[in-house]
């Protein structure tokens, strides 16, 4: 769930001047045993957020955690996570993430629904954006996506593969403020856009949320059509991680994100960051293009009682096709980040990360769960 809070800075990084304590909520949240000190299942968490943009003047909104008990030992255990956010600017944010495990884990369905009333920034497209350019707009989103994956009807040595569908659905409308600044206004914008997909995976992984060893492979692909609603385009990503014990309670997680899209790409559905878990602490779309690749490296170690501690680095980079990707120069991020068990059985975290970006620009970005 993404609880992100964006103050643009002309390049679209959370900074100094945003008045955040979130953490003021993760005080009230460690204060309430109720919540944390389950003696045998924990049902919820709950956190509290507010904070301040220029953008968005104070931000406010609550986030709850449900858990549900897994249909057997060893087995993961499904969840709900809500999320409701506004702003004194009457702008407002509702998100509902079932994370369902069904039928002993043989399907999981991954679902989300979105209700999206928001101001963001539009840099241009491409992989060198002019941080004093960009264009502001309004957006109202209706989203619906519901990646389903199972392993039913394959042999047990081939438990650790999975294969699924995938549907979105979603409806926009976008105003964008003119402002004479030598950006053109994307011509591919707002209306439906309803895409039906599938995937692949492969995961040895020893835990879904925070797994400290084992291999994960993903790949989509979605088709959008006219026929179905919106514009006619396809969007494709291969998303590959690792992770590995090393010493002294600390783990290494590598991953690799590689996006591509074909077609009448909308420009909010162009490949991209997203700011919160690829290139962490940038405005999702400051880099934007066809093709997009994400490189990720982290450390992560427990410290004490339900805190922990990661350092990382990332790097990206976009382009229009794969020949001018690979030319393309690549954009640096390093980072630290403090972890707080929300859910200690289930390593559910809340986090907050700090990132240095190209040596100059500092950025910072909360949220629930792991980046990756």
């Amino acid at each position: 769930m993404d609880i992100r809070f964006c103050k643009s800075n002309r390049f679209g990084f959370t900074v100094s001047k945003i008045i955040n304590v979130t953490f003021l909520g993760l005080l009230l949240l460690l204060s309430s045993p109720s919540l944390l000190k389950a003696k045998e299942f924990q049902r919820f968490s709950a956190l509290p957020v507010l904070g301040y943009s220029e953008e968005t003047k104070w931000q406010y909104g609550a986030i709850a955690l449900l858990f549900f008990k897994p249909e057997a030992e060893g087995l993961p255990g499904s969840s709900l996570d809500l999320g409701a956010f506004g702003t004194t600017r009457k702008q407002m944010q509702l998100m509902a993430s079932p994370d369902l495990y069904l039928f002993h884990g043989q399907v999981h369905i991954d679902m989300e629904l979105v209700y999206w009333d928001w101001v963001a920034h539009y840099f241009g497209i491409g992989n060198h954006p002019n941080f004093d350019e960009f264009l502001s707009y309004d957006m109202t989103r209706y989203q619906l996506k519901i990646p389903a994956e199972t392993k039913l009807f394959l042999p047990a040595a081939l438990s650790f593969l999975k294969y699924g569908i995938i549907v979105h659905m979603e409806y926009c409308d976008i105003d964008f403020q003119f402002k004479d600044n030598g950006i053109e206004e994307p011509s591919s914008t707002g209306g439906p856009r309803t895409g039906l997909g599938y995937s692949l995976s492969l995961d040895t992984r020893d835990h879904p949320n925070l797994p400290s060893h084992g291999f994960y492979a993903y790949w989509k692909q979605v088709f959008y059509n006219k026929a179905l609603g919106g514009p006619s385009f396809i969007f494709q990503e291969l998303d590959l991680r690792g992770y590995t014990y090393l010493f002294w309670r600390t783990s290494l997680a590598l991953g690799a994100l590689y996006q591509m899209s074909f077609g009448d790409v909308p420009f909010d559905q162009l490949a991209m960051s997203d700011g919160t878990k690829r290139f962490r602490g940038v405005e999702r779309g400051v880099f934007r293009d066809r093709q997009s690749f994400v490189w990720q490296a982290e450390l992560r170690r427990p410290l004490f009682w339900r805190l922990a501690g990661t350092i990382f680095y990332e790097t990206t980079k976009v382009g229009p096709y794969f020949g001018a990707l690979y030319r393309e120069k690549w954009h640096h991020a390093f980072g630290f980040g403090g972890r707080l068990a929300l859910n200690k059985k289930e390593r559910v975290f809340a986090r907050c990360d700090f990132s240095l970006i190209d040596g100059k620009h500092l950025g910072m970005s909360i949220y629930i769960r792991e980046a990756f």
